[in-house]
């Protein structure tokens, strides 16, 4: 951990951080706004593939019993 109670490095791509350019979003500490963005894009293309991966997973699931 930093100082203060912060870690030192940007959750997203592990970066210094500064004490006057830091943001704190969703529990995580980011370097910079741009770092708090990709993050996001991130997890919200993995819930994508996850949601999409259960979508075809439960069809599939589904005939054996209605059968």
């Amino acid at each position: 951990m930093g100082v203060g109670g912060r870690p030192a490095a940007c959750a997203s791509c592990g970066k210094r951080l500064n004490y006057k350019s830091w943001y704190y979003r969703n529990g995580k500490h980011f370097c910079k706004r741009r770092c708090w963005n990709t993050e996001q894009e991130k997890t919200a293309k993995e819930a994508a593939a996850k949601a999409e991966a259960a979508s075809k997973a439960e069809p599939a699931k589904e005939a054996p019993a209605a059968s």
